[in-house]
């Protein structure tokens, strides 16, 4: 867990949060059904609305989105009409909003609070985005999206986005009581930008008395806020060009900014993390390196050097999906697995999270840049990922003939071709980057969850308690002292089920499955109120999302 992420475990005790209870439990039987074409219509009323009269510049936006979806388009495979279906679909997304903004969008995935539930109840209210893009689909795309209605849908998402930090501006400036002010000089602006960034980062509903209980702890419950105000101070100056007072609409840009940038300026805490992790790998295997820690060096990292937001526990790390356990007497963290997972994610919207960037991901979008194609002949990936660097692996290695042997089988697999969104060629990536690329568990053999949902589903800590933490190193010292199994060069796990994380098929597309379904109707009930149309007059509500909840560990 990140040093910054820690003390927010602390904060709920100490403010009253916006309440996260699930609107869906009210809606029972046949009222549910009655709703569904209503909240339907809304929905789309909403983008209709949000098209035409939320995008004054629509034109030039759109082609400025088409031009950084356009080489992971061509690089999908495409249905009989050549469009993307609906997971091709949020696989480009991801991709977009990861590298556009550093956003982990919830629905899209894997980290954050990806969409996972198996049935309705499961649903969290504040995860609307598989709806939206259904019912997207369903009004310009019945059977896929081409790249410019990909464009659209990624358009009106991020214009939820700025409407949501609109809403959080407007909040700040009552909470600071200058909303009628024309003009903020440069010491209000900082107080605003201090504000709305406490209340993103910290997600506490915006009141006088809340403020100040976080003015006055707040570096001790976000220790990295010294270094976050140097940012917004770099944000502001950049905007401002040297100014002495803003405009509202100048401020409204400086926070546009800030969320824009926000997320690559944090992933640095997460560089800091990898290198620290790194520096007790363990190298008595492998030769490319492990991309694993023993888990003895994690707990010693902790009480040795201080490091103690390695404390999590073996438990939750094997839920994570961060546990290598295949010599279970020296169970390994998996480098990469650990630096994405929920755990080191933060919650600043209820649209998405803020998490560590798979460094796995710019590798293969630089491979879809270089092949625009789906599958690619084992031959070709060879001499494209030899002369691939990554920010520990060199260009210009020589392959291990176990992994060029890997390849050719995942391409026997598949009739002499790989496929470069499945989990066989994901799990190819952990070996020839095992630092950057993620072990591919297969679906529903993990579930990741953020450590405050932990806590509450199992009742006990995700970390162990820094009284008890020497007493488990050397526990966990004195089992690794009786394993008898040899070191391998290769370690890591590897297996042959496949799983085809997008597919051209259109069936599928136009047959949804019933649960799939199901989900749509829980998660529309949120979107109506999030999307501002109020339907039902049941009573207030308000939701929140609560950070660090997890999908899968392969991101469709």
């Amino acid at each position: 867990m990140s040093t910054s992420t820690l003390p927010l475990l602390f904060i709920a005790s100490c403010i009253r949060f916006v309440s996260a209870s699930s609107f869906l439990s009210r809606v029972q039987g046949d009222e549910a059904e009655t709703m569904t074409a209503e909240l339907q219509s809304t929905i789309m009323q909403k983008i209709e609305e949000m098209l035409v009269n939320g995008m004054a510049d629509i034109d030039g936006r759109l082609d400025r989105v088409e031009g950084v979806l356009r080489t992971t388009f061509n690089a999908m495979p495409k249905n009989g009409q050549g469009k993307l279906d609906h997971a091709a679909v949020r696989y480009t997304l991801h991709g977009y909003f990861v590298q556009r903004h550093g956003w982990y969008v919830r629905g899209l995935s894997d980290v954050g609070e990806g969409f996972n539930g198996t049935s309705a109840s499961e649903v969290q209210q504040d995860r609307v985005e598989d709806f939206i893009q259904a019912v997207f689909e369903q009004r310009v795309g019945a059977h896929g999206l081409d790249l410019r209605e990909m464009a659209m849908l990624a358009a009106t998402f991020e214009n939820l986005v700025r409407q949501e930090s609109q809403q959080r501006l407007n909040a700040t400036l009552d909470v600071l009581n200058i909303s009628s002010q024309r003009d903020l000089n440069v010491a209000q602006v900082d107080e605003v930008l201090d504000t709305y960034m406490m209340s993103y980062l910290l997600r506490f509903e915006l009141n006088p008395r809340a403020l100040q209980y976080v003015q006055e702890r707040i570096n001790k419950l976000y220790p990295a806020w010294t270094e976050t105000q140097q940012f917004l101070r770099q944000v502001r100056e950049q905007w401002g060009h040297r100014r002495s007072f803003f405009e509202r609409s100048d401020v409204e840009g400086i926070v546009e900014q800030v969320g824009d940038q926000y997320g690559r300026w944090q992933d640095k805490e997460c560089l800091d993390l990898k290198h620290q992790l790194m520096a007790i790998e363990d190298q008595s295997i492998g030769t490319n390196g492990s991309g694993r820690v023993r888990l003895s060096d994690f707990y010693g990292s902790a009480v040795n050097a201080g490091n103690w937001q390695f404390r999590e526990t073996k438990e939750y790390l094997a839920q994570l999906g961060a546990l290598d356990a295949s010599d279970p007497n020296i169970p390994r963290v998996i480098i990469p697995n650990y630096m994405n997972s929920p755990s080191n994610c933060l919650a600043g919207s209820k649209y998405y999270s803020v998490c560590c960037i798979n460094e796995c991901e710019e590798l293969i979008d630089h491979l879809e840049h270089h092949f625009q194609m789906p599958t690619v002949a084992p031959a070709q990936i060879l001499e494209v990922v030899s002369s691939l660097p990554s920010s520990s692996v060199p260009a210009g290695r020589t392959l291990r003939p176990i992994l060029v042997d890997r390849l050719h089988e995942i391409a026997k697999h598949h009739g002499g071709r790989v496929p470069m969104h499945g989990r066989m060629f994901s799990q190819w990536m952990h070996h020839a980057y095992p630092r950057e690329c993620p072990y591919p568990h297969l679906a529903g053999t993990i579930q990741p969850q953020g450590t405050r949902e932990y806590k509450q589903e199992k009742g006990v800590s995700a970390s162990v308690s820094k009284e008890d933490l020497a007493d488990v190193m050397e526990l966990v010292k004195a089992e690794e002292a009786s394993s008898d199994m040899d070191s391998s060069e290769d370690c890591t796990m590897w297996s042959h089920h496949e799983e085809l994380y997008v597919n051209g098929s259109t069936d599928e597309a136009r047959s949804p499955k019933p649960v799939r379904m199901i989900a749509y109707l829980s998660i529309a009930v949120a979107a109506v109120f999030m999307l501002g149309r109020r339907v039902v007059s049941s009573g207030k509500m308000v939701f929140a999302a609560a950070g660090g909840a997890g999908g899968k560990d392969i991101f469709v």
